[in-house]
């Protein structure tokens, strides 16, 4: 699939924050992984993991590390 370009030729955002949270409040948990949020919004899991990361920043959801190289994101508004 070919993405979408603006008027200036950049690639179009085609996944937003919004669209991360709205995972979080239809999710049975509200505890998910990047790859989980990705297969949820049918995007590439490091996409996913870079809204993640931008919603911890901002303090929208938590992160925590739950082995080696593992995290799951939480979202603490449910």
């Amino acid at each position: 699939m070919e993405r979408e370009r603006d008027e200036s030729g950049q690639y179009t955002e085609q996944v937003t924050l919004d669209d991360v949270l709205a995972v979080f409040e239809g999710a049975d948990l509200p505890v998910l992984t990047a790859s989980e949020v990705a297969e949820e919004l049918e995007c590439s899991r490091p996409s996913a993991y870079n809204k993640l990361e931008e919603l911890v920043e901002q303090g929208e959801i938590q992160k925590k590390k739950v082995g080696a190289r593992a995290v799951v994101y939480i979202s603490m508004d449910r």
